[in-house]
Parts: structure tokens; C-alpha cells; sequence
């Protein structure tokens, strides 16, 4: 059996992350499109924040910050 690291991936939400981990599933769980629209996901997460949607459709885009650069960060009345 393997006994390396094992990650998971794909539609994870906060709450089902938690789970799969607690539950001995996986030891890490990756945000890839949650990442694109959070760029402080670890502290939403921590906060359980709301979090940003993605726009599906600015992913492969050539413009370098539509989609990419543009997605807002939590202010700082709702970090405390």
C-alpha cells in the first residue's frame, strides 16, 4: 500500500477539505480555481470568510490581469 503523501483535488470546498482530511482520505487537499479568485484563500479560509467567485471564462485569457490580478482581497474590517 502506499504510504507517501497523498493530495486531493477538484471541487473541494473548505468544509469538505476539512473532512476528507480528518477522515485520513488525503493529507493535503489543493484549491487551484479558488486560488485564482482568492489570493488570501488561507486567511478566508481561517476566518471562514465568504469567498470571491471565478470567472471560468478569463482562465486562458491573454490578457495578464483580467481574471488573474483583478480579484479583490478581504478589507480589513472583516479580518478582525
Amino acid at each position: 500500500a502506499y504510504t507517501g503523501t497523498f493530495m486531493s483535488s477538484g471541487g473541494f470546498t473548505r468544509e469538505l477539505g476539512i473532512e476528507e482530511v480528518e477522515r485520513g482520505d488525503a493529507d493535503l487537499i489543493s484549491y487551484g480555481r479558488l486560488f485564482l479568485a482568492n489570493p488570501d484563500l488561507v486567511l478566508r479560509f481561517k476566518l471562514n470568510a465568504p469567498l470571491n467567485r471565478y470567472v471560468r471564462a478569463t482562465f486562458y485569457t491573454h490578457d495578464p490581469v483580467v481574471g488573474y490580478t483583478d480579484y479583490p482581497f478581504l478589507n480589513k474590517g472583516s479580518q478582525s
